[in-house]
């Protein structure tokens, strides 16, 4: 993409709109992921979400996808690892996750994920991070930790390491991994067209670790539960939240559109409240003011150049 044609896609507040809008429904993900746990088994709503999201998606795009075939088998390695971050990793081990760790174990290790895609920048684009910027995720995390520390310091300092937020950890870091590599992909490509693609890659690796979960360990329930379930988590999450998502990171960078973990999880404490009946204390509020300044203190940092 040319200095020109970047700088325009950069202008205006609406990358912002877009991951606050994107941090809300993964938000309602992660109620989701909480409300079903030991219901659905996650290798199997990671699958589906994936082939409800492709098949909404196949009657619009599908055919210049196709006619990009070749580009796609030139970066096939890429393509490869966006959907093995996506897929196994960012979504399903999500639900994996929670059925081993707490809420507030898992909230605290999803705000790695800021952390892993500042470092993977870094490392593969030498995109150094600001000062402000680097001010504003310390502020942020700060609110985050005030959420899922209820106000208390204890409740941080008992926490110990279990096998999901080693999972989580992954799962975090493949999300980071995959918001990371996106601007490698040729410029040519629509936020669409990349979600298309990524996702048919993604099912192809989803695929066996699905037959397996069903044989091994539980089936997909056919109820009209799970149905809308997965109707929303295949249309509203895959594509329009990770669309939203896409579209930011390309517009404003990886680093910058971190900001979404932090609203996120403002998010998720917000609908906790309202749909699973968690009481809103004082100590919310002071950990949204430190939220939203560290969230205005990255939107101002500009994208650092490569070093």
């Amino acid at each position: 993409m040319s200095d020109g044609n970047a700088s325009r896609f950069r202008q205006g507040a609406w990358p912002y709109v877009l991951i606050v809008a994107a941090a809300f429904i993964l938000a309602s993900n992660h109620i989701i992921g909480r409300w079903v746990e030991g219901e659905m088994p996650p290798m199997g709503i990671g699958f589906w979400r994936l082939a409800i999201a492709t098949a909404v998606l196949l009657p619009f795009v599908g055919r210049s996808v196709w006619s990009k075939r070749a580009a796609i088998r030139a970066q096939w390695k890429l393509f490869l690892v966006l959907a093995v971050a996506l897929g196994p990793f960012g979504n399903a081990a999500v639900y994996v996750a929670y059925h081993f760790t707490t809420a507030i174990n898992g909230g605290v290790v999803s705000t790695a994920q800021p952390v892993a895609t500042v470092l993977i920048t870094f490392l593969v684009f030498r995109e150094a991070i600001t000062r402000v910027q680097a001010l504003g995720i310390v502020l942020a995390t700060l609110g985050v930790f005030v959420i899922l520390a209820r106000g208390e310091l204890v409740i941080l300092l008992a926490l110990q390491p279990n096998l999901g937020d080693l999972i989580l950890l992954a799962a975090m870091f493949g999300f980071a991994v995959h918001n990371s590599l996106l601007r490698k992909i040729p410029d040519d490509f629509t936020t669409a067209e990349i979600l298309l693609s990524v996702q048919c890659f993604s099912m192809l690796v989803m695929l066996p670790l699905y037959i397996t979960e069903t044989i091994v360990f539980q089936p997909m329930p056919v109820t009209w539960e799970a149905a809308a379930i997965m109707a929303w988590v295949g249309i509203g999450v895959a594509i329009i939240a990770v669309g939203f998502t896409n579209t930011a990171v390309l517009a404003i960078g990886a680093n910058k559109a971190t900001m979404s973990n932090y609203i996120r999880a403002l998010f998720t404490a917000l609908l906790a409240v309202l749909i699973l009946g968690e009481r809103l204390e004082l100590f919310h509020l002071a950990a949204f003011g430190f939220v939203v300044a560290g969230v205005l203190l990255l939107g101002r940092g500009r994208r650092a150049r490569p070093a």
